[in-house]
């Protein structure tokens, strides 16, 4: 019988192409709920605001390493801008875009 001290817990860690993967997913999701937190003008615009707030939460509960917290607040500011400018361009188009 193997000694409960003597297990590696490192075959327990997933591998880093999904750990990068779910940086990426986390990041996008809260890009795209912060943004849409700053173009909403309604009371309703902080659900968003409170969902990134959750996601931010589970994000550093699940991985309490500093590496991964520091890509997912980068990525997300990344996200956050990138979809910012998108939606004022597809905005700016709809409205002037036809004259």
């Amino acid at each position: 019988m193997a000694n409960p001290m003597d297990l590696d817990l490192d075959e327990y860690e997933e591998p880093r192409w999904k750990t990068v993967l779910w940086i990426l997913l986390y990041s996008l999701v809260c890009g795209l709920l912060l943004m849409a937190f700053s173009l909403i003008a309604s009371i309703v615009k902080f659900v968003f605001s409170l969902a990134a707030l959750f996601l931010i939460i589970r994000f550093f509960k699940r991985y309490e390493r500093w590496g991964a917290r520091g890509a997912f607040i980068a990525l997300t500011v990344v996200f956050y801008f990138l979809s910012a400018v998108i939606a004022a361009f597809f905005i700016y188009m709809q409205q002037y875009g036809g004259q």
